[in-house]
């Protein structure tokens, strides 16, 4: 779990020191760099998604990890837990602190980096890529909280909790092969390609409710390995 803890602390330091300089930003210079945070996240999403090897597989895992978080309605737990949050940090004057928290906590959680990190921490003790992602996380974290406010720094609790949650797992299931990590990792990808629609308002995007196909899509392959 200590990569987990210094992600998370990670993600704190850097939003901290975002929301220092939030204050400071005009609004037109926060749209621009929108813009820009958005079609860089694209950019890191798109390259996670075409790393599948399973299209059919991915887009069946998409519609029904649609259907079953749509059913569950995830994006509005998630929504009702930014709420919670929003209040517990006294931030009810940020009308925007629920969408940046979503937008943080996805784009953190969903990606190659977390879900490969968390495997080979949990099963083969090896936490140099969460360290790596890290570092990464806590210098976009403050540009994130710069542009888009305090949401961004509550996301930290999301990845403590997912990525935790997530190294257990893979401790407790131990290895699993390569092709269903690369599955998992490219709907991740599409998942933050999503957020980032959301994020320029090319669209809006349930992409709380699409979260199951990262776990759906490595049981279908598997299902498809084992039995063709």
């Amino acid at each position: 779990m200590t990569p987990t803890l210094v992600n998370t602390i990670a993600v704190l330091i850097g939003s901290t020191l975002g929301l220092l300089l939030h204050k400071h930003i005009s609004d037109r210079f926060r749209a621009i760099l929108f813009q820009a945070i958005g079609l860089a996240t694209i950019a890191i999403g798109l390259k996670d998604a075409l790393r599948t090897q399973e299209i059919p597989m991915l887009a069946l895992s998409m519609i029904l990890g649609g259907l079953l978080g749509e059913w569950i309605n995830i994006e509005e737990r998630l929504k009702s837990l930014g709420g919670s949050l929003k209040t517990m940090m006294r931030q009810e004057g940020d009308s925007g602190f629920i969408d940046s928290f979503v937008f943080a906590s996805i784009l953190f959680c969903a990606g190659a980096m977390t879900i490969v990190g968390c495997f080979r921490a949990g099963v083969e003790g090896d936490g140099d890529l969460l360290y790596t992602k890290s570092l990464l996380d806590g210098h976009a974290a403050i540009f994130l909280a710069g542009t888009m406010g305090a949401g961004v720094l509550a996301s930290s609790f999301t990845i403590l909790m997912f990525q935790g949650g997530l190294t257990v797992l893979f401790m407790t299931l131990g290895g699993l092969p390569d092709y269903i990590i690369t599955e998992a990792a490219a709907v991740g990808g599409l998942l933050i390609v999503a957020i980032s629609i959301n994020m320029m308002e090319l669209g809006r995007v349930r992409v709380g409710n699409l979260l199951p196909g990262m776990f759906l899509v490595g049981f279908l392959v598997w299902l498809k390995h084992l039995y063709f």
